[in-house]
């Protein structure tokens, strides 16, 4: 990593001094209060934010042009951050997830926003806590490397017209894993000739970050995959595979919203509410829709109330942007309670800590209208682990791991350290590379 992290800190830096005497440095307040408002075209670069054309126009250039007109928009097409590096062009505007901070932050992507937020008076009580917990994280004196824009939340999405069929009770609000569990049983059978699968626990990665738990200790440099955490989530996964009928006639263990949607054979499957709205509109849209409601998403039993991780949008503003003042623009705009309103409606969670807006989620494409909309609500986001560059390669042992258990009956210790070595291994690999 430190190899990488050089080679592109040293093209940013360097594209930093081809504009010396332009604006490099964050605005101050006397700066800020005086906006300018020559043409300028802000280039935005998305990784892993979901943002294409269509809602670039919707979410950002129309709310933007209406206050700002003398700013437009370039979405860039680079496919890494690397490689946008390399190209020696440098965006405004960063629109990522939380679970990358670390990685634009480590290519030089970010900037502390502390300033800028206290000389526009932005009220960042507004803005859900959990999100800014986030990203207080990844400051050591109090910085803020970005603003959040929208929210993700985990929802469970049900199939009434299953649970109906074979005269099972709906699951409920606030359920944990082991009640969804005991009730998955009830419904993974085969009925009229059609196989029914109870629930899908999704690859280990996603439980392992609701409950927090980070791959690697990095005081230590090692794996951290046999800690007593790993072994809660791996037993959760080992009770799954043991129920009767889970398996499919060739081994088949995942299961996901196309079986749940399409096949309408799954009859509980946790998921992102960011991820299903859009299909779930087009299905009503397109007369293909069924009977189905929503819950809040499963907790484990010794953590309560704690859904899926937290998982929301943000800008950061690069270093070497020399539109900074345009670009906290944008972002103070798409904060204001008017933006976040007509995006919240579009399909896109708002970020604002407010019960209503939330409840009017996706209310101009109809999707939840009459669904358990305000149940999702009931539990908090879990906090997400502290992510590393070790973190994707070590997620991929412990899916084989998981497989190895799901569909050759391996036992959870063997699985486990199984996985240990390899992660151990791999790390060391990375730091004789310098990685």
């Amino acid at each position: 990593m430190r190899g990488r992290k050089a080679f592109v800190l040293g093209l940013i830096l360097a594209a930093a001094l081809a504009g010396c005497g332009k604006e490099t440095a964050l605005p101050d307040a006397k700066t800020a209060a005086q906006p300018v408002n020559e043409p300028v075209t802000l280039k935005i670069y998305d990784y892993q934010a979901g943002i294409n054309d269509r809602e670039l126009q919707a979410y950002i250039v129309k709310p933007i042009q209406a206050k700002f007109p003398h700013i437009s928009f370039e979405l860039l097409t680079a496919k890494s951050p690397e490689d946008l590096a390399a190209s020696g062009i440098v965006p405004d505007l960063v629109a990522t997830s939380n679970v990358y901070v670390k990685y634009m932050l480590d290519l030089g992507f970010g900037e502390d926003m502390q300033s800028m937020v206290k000389a526009s008076g932005l009220n960042l009580n507004r803005i859900e806590p959990e999100a800014l917990n986030e990203l207080n994280k990844f400051g050591t004196k109090g910085e803020l490397f970005g603003l959040p824009l929208s929210m993700n939340y985990g929802v469970m999405l049900y199939n009434k017209e299953i649970f109906d069929k074979l005269g099972v009770p709906y699951p409920k609000d606030e359920m944990t894993w082991s009640q969804t569990l005991e009730l998955a049983k009830r419904v993974t059978r085969t009925e009229g000739g059609i196989r029914y699968v109870g629930v899908s626990m999704g690859a280990p990665q996603g439980l392992l970050r609701q409950y927090s738990l980070p791959v690697v200790d990095e005081k230590l440099e090692r794996s951290a995959v046999t800690s007593e955490g790993f072994k809660t989530i791996f037993n959760s996964l080992r009770q799954l595979y043991d129920m009767n009928g889970y398996l499919g006639p060739n081994k088949e263990f995942n299961y996901g919203f196309n079986e749940f949607a399409k096949d309408q054979t799954l009859a509980m499957n946790p998921n992102w509410i960011a991820a299903t709205t859009d299909t779930l509109a087009q299905m009503e849209k397109e007369g293909r829709s069924f009977k189905w409601d929503m819950v809040s998403y499963p907790a484990f039993d010794d953590r309560p109330k704690l859904g899926r991780q937290i998982d929301f949008h943000l800008f950061m503003v690069p270093p070497a942007s020399k539109n900074k003042t345009a670009a906290y623009e944008v972002i103070r705009t798409l904060l204001s309670d008017e933006a976040q309103v007509a995006m919240n409606k579009a399909g896109r969670l708002t970020v604002l800590k407010d019960t209503a807006m939330k409840q009017n989620y996706a209310a101009d494409l109809n999707v939840y209208e009459g669904k358990n909309l305000a149940g999702i609500f009931k539990v908090s986001p879990a906090p997400a682990p502290m992510s590393t560059n070790y973190d994707t390669k070590i997620y991929s042992f412990l899916q084989e791991s998981n497989k190895e258990m799901a569909q050759n009956n391996m036992d959870v210790n063997t699985a486990l350290r199984l996985a240990d070595e390899k992660a151990n291994k791999h790390i060391q690999e990375m730091k004789q590379q310098g990685k």
